[in-house]
């Protein structure tokens, strides 16, 4: 299972507050109880019956809040054609040569082998760095693609950083109405230093069933970054910046909206790329169906609800007389 909003398992850390808070005003009421001469066995457990559920409930509400996603499910939904929208990183960091002849090179040549292959899908290009602009809208034009994807790189955008919300935001408008196509992303990117709302704008794909297929260039070990004149970045002490790549978020990315994740590193990333494209959508075609993404939230949601009613209960039935 994964989760769109992580984040919000910081609020795990007030559970400790809640059983702590629980504890000293139990220790409290017991005292004024025995005082006063009174039975303190029932106080006792709806006291802990109270804390208990309040607990529970919290928890629960915190797993909810995270909005867990369990896979795609079918529905129904005639689909012919493919159309693919192609996020391409042209920030410097792609220029790293940890890839021969860089990843630069290695992934223009990866997305030429993609639009030659799928010969019969439609294609818009999306270069992106600190921020993403439509270069091709959707198109069959072979020339047209051919003729920009030659000029894919750090020039593009003067903008620095590696925005990959706009870049995906900006994928999924490249795409016309519902006519009836597949549709997929295709992110080339290193993942280096992701910024915006990675995981809110995969669920919104995942929900709209656009997969996200992820070519990875670069490696975990990393590489300096080269500069026109032979030197090479570096950070404010000097030293060369080493680039590495980010694998988990991307496949944390690919994931929760159904996609795959390939590694340019290894012989035939591009070609596994392609088949798996190719494999969903012969299925979608073949079966007259398509996915669409799961949010899993109410598994923990509705069980939140029973334990915040028991709480309630416990608080407002009287107690028994005596």
């Amino acid at each position: 299972m994964n989760w769109a909003y992580p984040a919000a398992f910081w609020g795990f850390l007030l559970v400790p507050l809640l059983i702590t808070a629980g504890v000293i005003s139990g220790r409290r009421a017991r005292r004024i109880l025995n005082v006063m001469g009174k039975n303190s066995i029932e106080w006792q457990v709806r006291t802990f019956l109270r804390d208990l559920s309040l607990t529970v409930f919290f928890t629960l509400a915190v797993l909810a809040a995270s909005e867990p996603r369990g896979g795609r499910v079918p529905v129904s939904g005639e689909r012919s054609g493919l159309d693919v929208a192609v996020a391409f990183d042209v920030s410097r960091s792609m220029l790293a040569e940890d890839l021969i002849p860089s990843r630069l090179e290695r992934s223009v040549m990866a997305l030429r082998q993609i639009t030659r292959t799928l010969g019969d899908a439609r294609f818009s290009i999306i270069p992106f760095k600190g921020d993403a602009v439509l270069m091709v809208p959707m198109t069959e034009d072979r020339v047209i693609l051919d003729l920009w994807i030659d000029r894919l790189g750090p020039g593009l955008s003067t903008v620095t950083g590696t925005d990959v919300e706009a870049a995906l935001v900006r994928a999924k408008d490249s795409f016309p109405g519902d006519d009836g196509r597949n549709k997929v992303i295709v992110l080339v990117t290193d993942g280096e230093a992701l910024k915006g709302h990675v995981e809110r704008v995969s669920r919104e794909l995942a929900e709209k069933g656009f997969p996200i297929y992820v070519l990875a260039a670069g490696s975990e070990e990393g590489s300096t970054i080269p500069l026109s004149d032979g030197s090479y970045v570096k950070d404010s002490t000097g030293r060369p910046v080493v680039s590495r790549m980010d694998t988990t978020s991307l496949k944390r990315l690919s994931e929760n909206t159904g996609g795959s994740y390939h590694e340019l590193s290894r012989p035939g990333a591009a070609a596994d790329l392609i088949a798996n494209i190719d494999d969903s959508r012969i299925f979608s075609e073949s079966r007259g169906i398509r996915f669409i993404g799961v949010n899993r939230f109410r598994l923990f949601l509705f069980p939140a609800l029973i334990f915040l009613l028991l709480f309630l209960l416990v608080r407002i039935i009287p107690w028994r007389k005596r």
